[in-house]
């Protein structure tokens, strides 16, 4: 921001400043005039300039050595001498302009490269877009709203706009965006950003955020607050908890001190209020005093005092030092011990100055814990915070190494986290609660010289580049003041601790030695097969190879975080546990529903307030403050919130919560995988659909031609997918089916003239009722042809049986007859050694939902593999940290990004039998790159609006409505009177479908999603008891005349999940796409201004823009069709 002839203008850091703090706009503009206390920058602001301009430099260096043009746009120069010259650099048509200036007010930029690219513009056939260089390893919203800015001024200077926009990150890799990703929210944030700086608030009252740290104006802000005793001064308060207090007339930290202790806050909970008026008060008190404060918390079972062990004099204690600047993405680079050997302190730091030696330094200090643990094995680990748990186990299978030490560590509880026992054991009068805090209450004030976590970092780099011995011991000193530290806060709790708590222990033997040693005979198996694949194998090879390692112990990794989750469910709040997906909280016995035998079992029924969960029938449930499976879920009902736990106990408690127990039975997909290394590692080609796959190479089908379609055009659809797929050779073949467009046709299709021509196929997918799906279109097309046929489903009692007429259900793999002409069933089946190469096709549906590790070993039973699915719908469900691409559902390693599958690597059905034009448009441009087309027959589905229709409905396509309310989360009564008021208008309606019949509108012809369960069971509360109300999971695969989509959340601060899961432009595209004539979609317009975390969510939120958007764009009102 800058005055500029009489004027303001403004810049992208102005637009980035407006979504991260509006107050730090107000003072920007106060600062233009008047004079304002500036925090000046310190050592590692200056170093991060200092590594950003010799990275900039270093980069234009490598342009001009590799032979390109460069214009340099002098500095020294007035602003707009400097825009002229830049308009006449890009006249030239030099290859890259460097340090380009724009100019359109009340907008400006300087670029660090305008790169002239092949798209033409008023500049001739050519145009520029804008590049960054940046010093971060990882795009970040800041960098993409720059961009955006500068994209936006340069269709001012070339009159087109710029297709893409490119970074360039510390790590040297260049990455490139489109633009029509960010749009949308671009333009929603630019336009209130000027609305706003029209006018801005005088009055504003500022909040703290994550920013304030980065904010040249945080030392004001600070004087402000301290000044007016503002809430944000109460330790470990949120800032929704402030808001709430606020509206209650709770502005100060004294006034909430001082809070009757029988006051009540609407909305906060009375457990939550109590801890932060407690807080408050002691904060007060030594205000008040100038003497620190402690208080005792009450006594919990498993919390607090609990949670420590009994002290064992050879416990360890643990801290770690990371360089976030170290290229290309960081480094853990000290593992800090502390421990007594025979009564004297030892000191153990192990060092990393590179990746290769940070692998290797975890090793050692992973072993070197194993090897203290084996000889004390009454020892334990303590450490203060989450980053070091945190860390090894990102480490562990990030790097592929100890993965096994790591989790036998964390199942035998040896890491003790004392923040956690400091949170629900005491309060003091702190501020806060790092240790920095509490050493205020048993340690004197440190004395070395590097003090902060921030200033080692600086210290490090400066030693990378001095190689002064003295740095690093500076940075010794410290990272032993950290781990000492925590050994005196440990006996500092000790001696707090009440005499009668008692020691926490393991609470059964899940770590048992004959269990570790399975383990580590696994790992040593991995890591020998590792050595085994990379062994004499060429450059090229190589990546493949390293993919192949990688899989090997997918699944054991998936399953590490359900047991984490299961130990994490000890210690967590019952806020935290309603808030976990896993867990169902604070249940209480159901007054209605006494206990009944079943069997040899009791089933309780408990009640349970309104959360969201993902618990199911027949999921093996734990209590929370136990490790122990205890039995089964027997019944849930969601809407009268009532579940059923069967359990062989004599009794259960009163109150409790519960959590998933882990189950799993991967044995015969992880055997299958090793089966394919031992194939992979003797060269002997055993299975070349997965290797051609797994190396990314194109499909291999007779006669095609090279780089040329594999659709021939002048044959139908099926015709030419039927001829595609019988000459495929030992290869493995995409086809994508986007909404409506036909897939499981087209599938079941060329299946039926596969066992018509004597081949014998499996059919699999992630779900039993994706695979039945699939099986009811290859009946009733072979029953249509005449075909009669042997199949078998594997299958489980209840909702997974197929009951077909020439498919049979089976329910053991002993029935399973491998000379079937169709085999159906899930990975579990198709990655057994009796199926390798029995079949000659597999088709693998919903495989944007499938693992690549599934991929590889349900693909050994067959010579071609037929993927079905699209990647843009509902993807994959992952819990683990996986290297590589190991992480990745099958289509994701396949399209790479990309919304569609080129032309020569697959099928893209590309025709919806479904939308209506005007939802199509929408769904083809944010979705599948614009190659996604209405069938002709779809202009002719329309609403038949009466005179009195609801102003909300249109004859066809998208329409946004704002709902304007606050405090909703996961239900949201004004948007369920909205969709109650469209819902009886809609049925008072008629509709023309596409063969022109008309009908009247019924519950059959709408479907209401919502995203969360709370709001489904309301909105089943007031609408029709037969209207189809779901999740979008619900009704993929369905579809309806017009779709109502509610999205719930009022705002930001009230998602209760991540973004990513509201705003995914997977479920989003699933549910509008449901649409054949019109989506209505609900929401507070106040989320499409949330601020956004990293890039992907920067594209979820630009896609719900995108809607608002579409939907301002002119549909036909009018009752009139004259097609109908």
């Amino acid at each position: 921001m800058r005055n500029y002839n009489n004027n303001i203008l403004f810049s992208a850091t102005d637009l980035n400043a407006f979504i991260e703090c509006r107050h730090k706009v107000l003072l920007n503009f106060k600062s233009l005039k008047t004079t304002l206390q500036k925090k000046e920058d310190d050592a590692h602001t200056l170093l991060l300039q200092k590594k950003g301009h010799e990275y900039e430099a270093q980069y234009i260096q490598s342009l001009k050595e590799s032979g390109c043009n460069i214009v340099e746009i002098p500095s020294q120069n007035t602003l707009e001498k400097r825009a002229e010259m830049t308009l006449d650099a890009m006249k030239s048509g030099g290859d890259y302009i460097f340090q380009a200036a724009l100019l359109k007010e009340p907008w400006h930029g300087f670029v660090d490269l305008l790169e002239r690219v092949n798209q033409p513009s008023l500049l001739g056939p050519y145009s520029y877009e804008a590049v960054d260089i940046k010093l971060k390893r990882t795009p970040e919203p800041s960098h993409i709203i720059q961009l955006c800015v500068y994209s936006a001024l340069l269709k001012q200077y070339q009159g087109v706009t710029p297709l893409s926009f490119s970074l360039v990150l510390g790590n040297g890799e260049k990455k490139t965006f489109q633009f029509s990703d960010f749009a949308q929210y671009y333009i929603t944030i630019q336009r209130q950003f000027e609305a706003y700086a029209t006018l801005p608030a005088e009055n504003f009252t500022p909040s703290p955020s994550s920013s304030c740290s980065r904010c040249k104006w945080q030392n004001l802000c600070n004087e402000q607050w301290k000044k007016d005793d503002h809430l944000s001064q109460v330790a470990n308060i949120q800032q929704s908890q402030i808001v709430k207090l606020e509206n209650n007339n709770i502005q100060t930290l004294e006034s909430l001190a001082l809070l009757n202790s029988t006051a009540s806050i609407p909305k906060l909970s009375e457990q939550t209020l109590n801890r932060l008026r407690s807080q408050a008060r002691l904060q007060y008190n030594k205000r008040k005093t100038g003497k620190n404060e402690l208080a005792l918390l009450p006594p919990a079972e498993g919390r607090g005092f609990a949670r420590l062990p009994k002290p064992d004099p050879d416990d360890l204690f643990f801290d770690m030092e990371g360089d976030p600047l170290y290229l290309p993405d960081g480094l853990e680079y000290l593992f800090g011990f502390y421990y007594f050997d025979n009564g004297n302190p030892v000191f153990k730091p192990f060092w990393a100055h590179n990746k290769i030696e940070e692998k290797q330094t975890f090793q050692l200090a992973i072993d070197f814990i194993t090897t203290h643990l084996k000889l004390h094995p009454n020892a334990h680990i303590y450490h203060y915070n989450h980053y070091e748990e945190t860390a090894i186990k990102r480490l562990a299978s990030s790097l592929g190494t100890r993965e096994n030490d790591v989790d036998n560590i964390l199942r035998g509880r040896k890491l003790v986290d004392l923040f956690k026992v400091v949170r629900d054991a005491i309060r003091t009068s702190e501020p806060g609660y790092s240790i920095k805090n509490l050493e205020t209450f048993y340690m004197k004030k440190r004395e070395g010289s590097v003090a902060t976590a921030m200033e080692s970092i600086v210290v490090y780099e400066h030693w990378k580049d001095t190689k002064n011995d003295e740095l690093l011991k500076q940075i010794s000193d410290y990272n032993e003041d950290d781990c000492r530290s925590t050994y005196l806060l440990q006996q500092w709790l000790l001696k707090l601790r009440p005499t009668d708590t008692k020691w926490f222990e393991l609470a059964n033997e899940e770590n048992s030695e004959e269990k570790k040693q399975v383990q580590t005979d696994a790992e040593r198996k991995k890591e020998l097969y590792e050595i085994d694949l990379l062994k004499e194998t060429t450059e090229q090879d190589r990546p493949f190879r390293e993919l192949v390692s990688q899989l090997l112990e997918f699944h054991r990794r998936e399953e590490k975080p359900e047991w984490w989750s299961l130990f994490d469910s000890q210690e967590n709040e019952i806020d935290e546990l309603k808030d976990d997906l896993e867990c169902l909280a604070n249940l209480t016995p159901s007054l209605e529903k006494e206990p009944f035998k079943e069997k040899k079992s009791t089933v309780y029924s408990y009640c349970f307030p309104p959360q969201e969960h993902k618990l199911k029938l027949e999921d093996k449930w734990s209590l929370t403050n136990e490790l122990k499976k205890l039995g089964t879920i027997h019944s849930l009902d969601n809407e009268e919130r009532i579940i059923g736990l069967k359990t062989t106990h004599d009794s259960l408690p009163e109150a409790c919560s519960i959590t998933l127990y882990p189950s799993h039975n991967n044995k015969s997909l992880k055997e299958a995988l090793y089966r394919f290394a031992d194939s992979i590692i003797a060269r002997t080609n055993r299975y070349p659909a997965i290797i051609t796959f797994l190396k990314r190479e194109k499909p291999q089908i007779n006669n095609q031609l090279p780089n040329t379609p594999i659709i021939d055009n002048n044959k139908s659809i099926i015709e030419a997918s039927i001829n595609a797929v019988e000459n495929l050779q030992n290869s493995c073949l995409f086809i994508q089916g986007p909404p409506g467009a036909g897939k499981t046709y087209t599938s079941s299709q060329i299946i039926v003239s596969l066992i018509n021509s004597g081949k014998r196929v499996g059919v699999s997918s992630n779900s039993h009722k994706a695979i039945n799906n699939l099986l009811t279109s290859i009946e009733k097309d072979a029953k249509g042809k005449g075909l009669r046929f042997r199949g078998q489903k594997k299958s489980n009692k209840g909702d997974s049986e197929f009951k077909g007429e020439m498919i049979k259900d089976i329910f053991s793999n002993k029935a399973l007859d491998t000379t079937s002409d169709l085999i159906a069933g899930t990975a579990w089946l198709f990655s057994r050694e009796e199926l390798d190469q029995k079949l000659d096709y597999l088709f693998i549906d919903e495989a944007g939902q499938v693992s690549l590790a599934n991929f590889v070993a349900m693909g050994m039973s067959t010579k071609n593999i037929i993927l079905m699915g699209d990647q843009m719908q509902l993807s994959q469900p992952i819990k683990g940290t996986h290297p590589g691409f190991s992480r990745m559902s099958t289509l994701e390693y396949l399209l790479q990004d990309k919304p569609i599958i080129s032309s020569d690597r697959g099928i893209f059905l590309s025709t919806t039998w479904r939308m209506h034009e005007n939802i199509c448009r929408f769904i083809s441009e944010a979705v599948y790159d614009g190659k996604l087309h209405p069938e002709k027959d779809n202009q002719k589905q329309s609403l038949i609006l009466s005179e009195t229709a609801h102003p909300s409905l249109l004859q066809n396509g998208i329409q946004f409505i704002s709902a304007n309310h606050k405090d909703c989360s996961q239900k949201s009564e004004e948007e369920g009177k909205i969709i109650k008021e469209i819902y009886s208008n809609l049925m008072q309606q008629n509709y023309c479908d596409r063969q022109e019949n008309v009908k009247r509108i019924t519950t059959e012809n709408i479907l209401v999603v919502a995203p969360y369960n709370m709001q489904v069971n309301y909105l089943k509360s007031i609408l029709p008891e037969d209207a189809r109300i779901g999740t979008v999971d619900k009704f993929q695969g369905q579809e309806a005349e017009v779709v109502l989509v509610s999205m719930t959340t009022s705002s930001a601060e009230e998602l209760p999940r991540n973004l990513e899961f509201l705003y995914s432009k997977n479920r989003l595209n699933v549910a509008i796409s449901r649409a054949r004539t019109l989506a209505i979609i609900i929401a507070n317009p106040q989320l499409l201004e949330i601020p956004c975390n990293n890039i992907e969510q920067m594209k979820l939120v630009n896609t719900l823009c995108w809607v608002k958007e579409h939907s301002k764009k002119p549909n036909n009102r009018s009752s009139s069709i004259t097609h109908c």
